[in-house]
């Protein structure tokens, strides 16, 4: 394993294999649909049970990996998030347990995309992608979920329901993160 790229292929074979609904999320995500930058993680948004837990992390053997099983069966029950460390190349898996509305879309309305490896994937849609970095940048002010966003208006612009997006901020007050945005990319 050398990169996040080989940890998507590795994460989709594994979701797939065991028949667990999935969306690679976070920057991977927006970077099928934006631009290319920096990252040492990838996040999946993944439907998981409690009894689906052990068979999914005894696929990442304890000699390459780090995990928390009960961190793990913890963020199943309460709907939140737990993390795979990968020990050699200091790489990340953050797997988000779907559990709100915009996370169960992310997985529902998934597109299935060529991955960097050529593979293809799960990938987050676009329209909930930004929902969930609005999510971020209003919990965080983190000007990289602004830069992502950005990023991908400007490149897949066409194929993102800009009008959509805005009623999804609007039915979970991130309106304001939304117009935020918007006028970035107005400035240019």
């Amino acid at each position: 394993m050398e990169s996040e790229t080989e940890l998507i292929d590795l994460v989709a074979e594994v979701c797939e294999e065991l028949g667990l609904p999935y969306a690679i999320g976070g920057s991977m995500a927006s970077m099928a649909y934006g631009e290319h930058r920096t990252t040492s993680d990838i996040d999946v948004v993944l439907s998981l049970r409690p009894p689906d837990v052990p068979r999914f992390l005894e696929r990442f053997p304890r000699t390459d990996y780090y995990y928390d099983e009960q961190a793990a069966l913890e963020a199943v029950r309460s709907g939140g998030q737990f993390n795979i460390l990968l020990f050699k190349e200091a790489l990340k898996i953050d797997v988000h347990v779907a559990a709100d509305s915009i996370a169960q879309r992310q997985i529902e309305h998934a597109r299935r995309l060529k991955a960097p490896s050529g593979r293809y994937a799960n990938f987050s849609p676009p329209e909930e992608l930004i929902l969930k970095k609005l999510e971020y940048f209003d919990f965080s002010g983190s000007e990289r979920q602004l830069r992502d966003i950005s990023s991908m208006l400007r490149i897949a612009g066409p194929d993102i329901d800009r009008e959509r997006v805005g009623e999804l901020a609007a039915a979970h007050g991130l309106s304001d993160a939304w117009n935020a945005v918007l006028a970035r990319i107005a400035r240019g």
